[in-house]
């Protein structure tokens, strides 16, 4: 959630060690995270914190195919903006809105922002740069889907992150005319192995469990629990319940809203214990949501 600044291309230097001249490079996976997304939990209203982010200038911009025609030989693109609504005071349905008003770019949970896009095709250019233009293995234009193999999970924000990490490497200019549209594979959730499956493997889950729970016996009665409670607690539900790994809201979602308030604007910004640089460090997250691009092209001799 938080933006990592990566640092610069490789030198000549440093790709003659990485790429011995003995060696030829025939395969690269890329397995990556997806870009920076907001919160998946709305938390911390009594801190300040807006439930509603206004960072998702694609909910202005979204197409969906749709049939014209009953005997399924039409099709088309329907062009669409979404607005999401909740409830007001008075329990009376009103449109969800940012900080200062915005309702056309307002983010659902855990969606991938404007931030994100920017970074995930930022990542998609610096691949082009070292793959194509450093290394020669792919080629400048590419005329053939099948060299790349693109898959993501069930997740929307890697969808959507690796669809923007394609176009940063292949952008239309390096696409032919004749370039059909690229495949994206995905997979039923109990299927999936790009991330911990504990739901469709019990035993997995069942040490899942007891990980989080031997975790939850070391960490919550210790020093670094204790400092993190003096520094936030007061803004925790029910009257300022004890921070723990196994709290309410958890220690990983609390991290969860603190690394996607950082990688965004002032208007989402919570307190500044929150980001207090040691309390910071007794934290990491523990979930991965993936998705994975294979190039597949011939090498190219430089």
């Amino acid at each position: 959630m938080t933006t990592l600044v990566p640092r610069g291309p490789y030198s000549d230097e440093e790709l003659r060690k990485l790429y011995p001249a003995s060696l030829k490079l025939q395969l690269v996976q890329i397995l990556l995270r997806h870009g920076e997304r907001s919160p998946v939990s709305a938390r911390f209203q009594n801190a300040g914190l807006a439930p509603y982010w206004p960072y998702c200038n694609a909910a202005k911009r979204f197409s969906s195919v749709v049939m014209t025609k009953t005997d399924w030989s039409t099709w088309n693109d329907l062009q669409w903006r979404r607005r999401m609504e909740t409830f007001g005071d008075d329990d009376r349905p009103v449109l969800a809105a940012g900080p200062e008003g915005a309702v056309d770019t307002v983010c659902q949970l855990g969606e991938l922002t404007d931030r994100g896009r920017e970074t995930t095709l930022a990542l998609g250019e610096r691949l082009r740069h070292l793959y194509v233009d450093q290394l020669s293995f792919m080629p400048k234009i590419i005329s053939d889907a099948d060299m790349i193999y693109l898959r993501a999970t069930p997740m929307p924000r890697a969808l959507d992150s690796v669809q923007q990490s394609f176009v940063g490497m292949y952008p239309s200019s390096a696409r032919t005319a004749s370039f059909p549209p690229p495949t994206i594979i995905t997979r039923a959730a109990a299927d999936e192995t790009l991330f911990p499956n504990e739901r469709n493997c019990r035993r997995f889950g069942q040490l899942g469990r007891a990980f989080a729970q031997r975790t939850a016996d070391r960490w919550n009665d210790s020093k670094e629990m204790d400092y993190l409670n003096s520094l936030i607690s007061k803004w925790m539900p029910e009257g300022g319940q004890r921070v723990a790994v196994d709290s309410h809201p958890r220690l990983s979602g609390i991290m969860d809203t603190v690394n996607s308030t950082l990688a965004h604007g002032p208007k989402t910004r919570l307190p500044s214990p929150f980001y207090d640089p040691k309390g910071r460090g007794h934290h990491r997250q523990d979930r991965y949501r993936g998705m994975v691009l294979r190039l597949q092209g011939k090498p190219r001799i430089p």
